[in-house]
């Protein structure tokens, strides 16, 4: 696949997240980070690998969401990672699958580490369908496939949730994003933010900082939503296209840098 592509896909899920974190990762990048290393050493997804990784590191951070908290209480409690996920049907896991799509070969084997890592933290159907539709989306982007006709026709695949999610974005896609977002709402579940980033995407996927500027103003969940676009448009332009001036600003460039190339 197309080395910029994909380093596109994966410095957009960085870019998201930084944005709306003062050039620091936040807890959802700093999970991305740990991902990366995993699947950069390993070449695979291992989930039972990982879910130590993720459970010792996890462990020592400060303020962690819900969706975490349970999940370490889960593992604790002798779940493996393949039974612990929260119920959480929170929108942020969607944008932290980026390493999966730079680092794992082969479609089958990137969607199926996508579901393994989408239950490590959250196990319900809504953000497994979810997660594996971005993900497809994101790898049409990968081969210059349409935008537009891409989120549309990948979201008959995926259940009756996803495709309303979409269909809510396709219906304001012409309506000002101060009314749409409104509408759509700004709560960090699929429902409700997979449209609110469809829609994002769908009208500013040509300009990845204005994207960042309009998303960051309205609110809510801005991290996740973030995340998710910035992976589809990175996996679309490339990392040439959307990399900001800012860039080098991120406290954890560097390390970044040399791990993405």
């Amino acid at each position: 696949m197309n080395k910029d592509k994909l380093k596109g896909l994966l410095w957009g899920s960085f870019l998201g997240d930084t944005y709306n974190n003062n050039s620091e990762l936040s807890l959802y990048g700093k999970q991305t980070l740990w991902l990366l290393e995993h699947t950069l050493e390993n070449k695979v997804y291992d989930p039972f690998i990982f879910a130590n990784i993720w459970q010792k590191n996890m462990s020592q951070e400060k303020n962690i969401d819900k969706a975490s908290m349970d999940t370490l209480a889960n593992l604790k409690s002798g779940r493996t990672c393949l039974g612990a996920g929260s119920s959480s049907h929170d929108l942020s896991v969607i944008g932290r699958h980026a390493p999966i799509i730079f680092s794992v070969l082969g479609m089958d084997e990137i969607l199926e580490s996508i579901k393994f890592h989408t239950c490590l933290t959250h196990m319900t159907k809504e953000t497994i369908e979810s997660s594996k539709y971005i993900a497809e989306v994101t790898l049409a982007m990968v081969y210059n496939l349409d935008v537009e006709n891409t989120l549309k026709e990948r979201s008959k695949f995926y259940g009756e949730m996803v495709e309303e999610e979409v269909d809510k974005a396709f219906n304001l896609k012409d309506k000002p994003y101060e009314v749409a977002l409104q509408i759509l709402g700004k709560n960090p579940e699929v429902e409700g933010g997979l449209a609110s980033t469809v829609y994002l995407i769908l009208n500013y996927h040509q300009d990845f900082e204005k994207l960042l500027e309009i998303n960051k103003e309205a609110g809510g969940a801005t991290v996740a939503r973030a995340m998710v676009a910035g992976m589809v448009i990175g996996a679309r332009y490339g990392f040439e296209k959307i990399q900001p001036s800012w860039i080098k600003n991120i406290h954890e460039y560097n390390k970044l840098q040399e791990l993405i190339g």
